[in-house]
């Protein structure tokens, strides 16, 4: 029997998803745009690259592929974003992209929650220089603030089946309740974190709220698991 680790693709896919959309959600110019989208389409291809194809192609086409438009989005953003303020927000983004990317493909198995746990830290860091720089607002903020734990999540959940199933097990139906589940109470608490804010009551910050947010959205995710 072969037994393969390597992270689920549905779970992978999905991660990779919602990470990209995190950082769009604080994207402010269609150049920002671009670059998310080219890096989401160079990490798949880094990602697939790690993966069994049912097409035979040359070794090393997909990683080359892949790192070359990972590069040239990256490089994209030093020529198509004008400001420093919307380079320094958006860089964090892409490499908590690509770390994430890295983690479900995963480079090496023993360092692939590593890479995932940095990919949720730049994701944050991103969130974190838009706040700064006031370029997003707080729905933005605590949307892609949400998506950054969840898209964690979901790695990690990835991984985890990974470990514990034969190759082809049929694990689609368990992904997508446990992401579902994630998503929606971190959908729950985005709402409630805005009300609050909104109406004041509490006195709390954007940013306390913020931390509460991804905290209770990561005592879920670890329960939940």
């Amino acid at each position: 029997m072969t037994v393969s680790h390597r992270p689920t693709p549905a779970a992978s896919g999905a991660a990779l998803l919602v990470a990209a959309v995190a950082t769009a959600t604080l994207a402010s110019g269609l150049g920002q745009r671009l670059a998310i989208l080219g890096t989401l389409v160079g990490v798949g291809l880094l990602v697939a690259s790690g993966r069994p194809s049912p097409v035979s192609l040359p070794p090393g086409l997909l990683t080359a592929a892949g790192s070359a438009v990972v590069v040239a989005s990256v490089g994209w953003v030093f020529t198509a974003v004008p400001t420093l303020g919307a380079r320094y927000e958006l860089l964090p983004g892409l490499a908590g992209l690509l770390l994430l990317g890295l983690g479900v493909r995963p480079v090496r198995q023993r360092f692939a929650r590593r890479f995932v746990s940095a990919g949720l830290a730049a994701l944050l860091v991103g969130v974190a220089l838009a706040g700064i720089f006031e370029r997003a607002g707080p729905i933005q903020l605590l949307v892609a603030t949400a998506g950054a734990v969840v898209a964690w999540d979901l790695a990690e959940h990835g991984i985890s089946l990974g470990e514990q199933l034969r190759t082809d097990a049929e694990t689609r139906a368990v992904e997508l309740v446990h992401g579902a589940a994630t998503a929606a109470y971190g959908a729950v608490l985005v709402a409630v974190a805005l009300v609050l804010y909104e109406h004041g009551a509490t006195g709390l910050s954007l940013g306390t709220l913020l931390l509460l947010l991804v905290a209770a959205v990561t005592l879920l995710a670890l329960l939940y698991r």
